[in-house]
Order: C-alpha cells, then structure tokens, then sequence
C-alpha cells in the first residue's frame, strides 16, 4: 500500500464528493456496471502534435492538405504508437491479460491505440458514441488561426467550458448525454465482467463526469488543476472489487489514475490509497512531455 498526500483544495473537494456517493449518494445508478472498467485515451496524434507546435508558434504542419483532412482521419505519430504499446504493456501486467468485452472509438487514432495494446485475440467493438467532441468551426483550425480568426469563440469558451457549444459543435455537457448512453448500455450487457475502452480526452473527462457524479463546479475546478488533465495514453481504472480484501461492491468504489505525472490522484473511501502507480519514469523518460488541449 502506497499514500499520496496532496495540499490541493480541489482535489479535497473531488475526495470528499467521491466519499459521500459511495455512503449512498446515486448507488443505485452503478449496482449493474462491469466489475472492472478501464479507459484508455489514444495516443499522441499528428493533431496534438500540429496543435502543440502550434501553441510554440510554429504552423509548419498545417498545410492545406493537413487542413482539409478531418480530425475523424488523424493517425497516430511514431511517438503515439509507441505510448500505445507502453501502455498495453502496462495494463496487461497490472489490471488484465484479457478483458470480457473490447470498445474503440471509430476514429482512426483510438483503432490504431486499440490495435497497439497488445489484445490480439480480443474482438473489438467499434463505437461511434465514443468520438471525440466535434469543435465546430475550432476543428481543423491551429492554434494561432484560433487566436486570429476566432478569438470571440475562444473569449465565449472562457465563460463557461462545460456548457460552451462552438457554433456547429458539440459542448462537454453534450458529451456527457451520449456518454451516458454507452454507460447504460455497458451497465446492461456486461455486468459483472472486465471492460477496456480505447477513446478520446473530452470523452475521457465526461466519463468521469457522469461516473464520479460531478457537479458543473467541479468539473471547473478539475480543469484549472493541472493534476487533472488526461494526457495521451492516460488510463483509468474504475473497479468494485476493494484491492484489499477482494470484495465485491454494488458500485465503483475505487479509482486508479495512471498517466506521465507524479501529481495524479486517487479517490478512495476511508482514505485507502491503492497500488498508485504512474509511468512517469518510462514515458517521460523515453517520449519526452506533451502538452495537449
């Protein structure tokens, strides 16, 4: 057993909504889901690397070519197929050498993940509920086009980031009702099994949204904390068995977050800290740091 003490006030608040939940707040919501979930974000795209040069002044990836593929095509960089198998490798050490039931996104860079992980045998499912959230008239753009042509959009996005629909997109709350679609269905048909689903950031995040019952406000406070942000290849691990004694609860009672940082987190009833583990000597190690949006 391992501890992890942070001075985060957010990440006390996150804690303590996470507790009062598992004492009774909204279980009869999660007494069906699989016993075991694990989701998984893709891998460092060519987007997130156009977009990451992008953000140090350099548009030299956005050719019109770039420009007028859609993001639904980005394929993975060198450096994302091998975050991929890191991270296949470490799954299946750590969480499962097989899983009951397998989900991908239908965009090419999370079947390209789901491909790399190391599952062979297993049959994936292609999902297009778990696409990413489509930006509208921000999609295909850079960041310095962002900041020149669109700098209302960027200013109405500051307002409020979870209810910020771009004209012809998507917000975070919208996510999160086609996320609760895919939550039903797997609650239904894979009770009590082990699940691994390969998606997208913003998916990533609405998913915790809807499975840690948060609040607008605290989904705000999760995104100005930098020990929050899912970063490529970013897993989580959501389980109802208790780590200790191998009890079985109606709901998902525990969490483990593993990504690049050492500042991740946990949440856990009675404080229990369970196998914190992160790749941060491997990945950033070996692939170097990515900033992504």
């Amino acid at each position: 057993r391992s501890t992890l003490s942070s001075s985060s006030a957010a990440s006390d608040v996150y804690k303590r909504q996470y507790q009062r939940r598992v004492r009774g707040h909204g279980m009869s919501l999660y007494d069906k889901y699989p016993v075991d979930l694990v989701l998984v974000r893709h891998g460092e795209s060519e987007g997130n690397l156009a977009q990451s040069l992008s953000k140090k002044g350099d548009d030299s990836l956005w050719t019109e070519e770039f420009k007028n593929k859609h993001t639904s095509k980005y394929r993975l960089t060198d450096k994302g197929r091998l975050q991929a198998k890191i991270a296949g490798e470490w799954i299946r050490q750590n969480i499962a050498k097989q899983f009951d039931r397998y989900y991908t996104s239908e965009y090419t860079r999370a079947m390209e993940t789901s491909g790399l992980l190391g599952y062979n045998d297993g049959e994936w499912f292609v999902e297009f509920r778990l696409r990413e959230q489509d930006m509208g008239v921000l999609g295909s753009k850079s960041t310095l086009e962002r900041k020149k042509e669109l700098a209302s959009e960027l200013e109405r996005r500051k307002r409020d980031w979870f209810y910020y629909q771009p004209h012809g997109g998507e917000s975070i709350a919208n996510c999160c009702l086609r996320v609760d679609r895919f939550l039903n269905e797997i609650r239904q048909s894979c009770t009590g099994l082990r699940v691994i689903t390969v998606c997208h950031g913003n998916i990533l995040t609405a998913c915790r949204i809807r499975l840690e019952n948060m609040k607008q406000e605290t989904f705000m406070m999760m995104k100005k904390d930098p020990m929050q942000r899912t970063y490529n290849c970013h897993i989580l691990h959501y389980t109802r068995r208790d780590p200790l004694t191998g009890r079985v609860s109606a709901v998902f009672e525990w969490l483990r977050s593993i990504c690049k940082l050492s500042l991740c987190f946990e949440f856990y009833p009675k404080n229990i800290i369970w196998n914190f583990v992160n790749l941060s000597n491997i990945l950033i190690r070996s692939l170097g740091f990515i900033e992504i949006d």
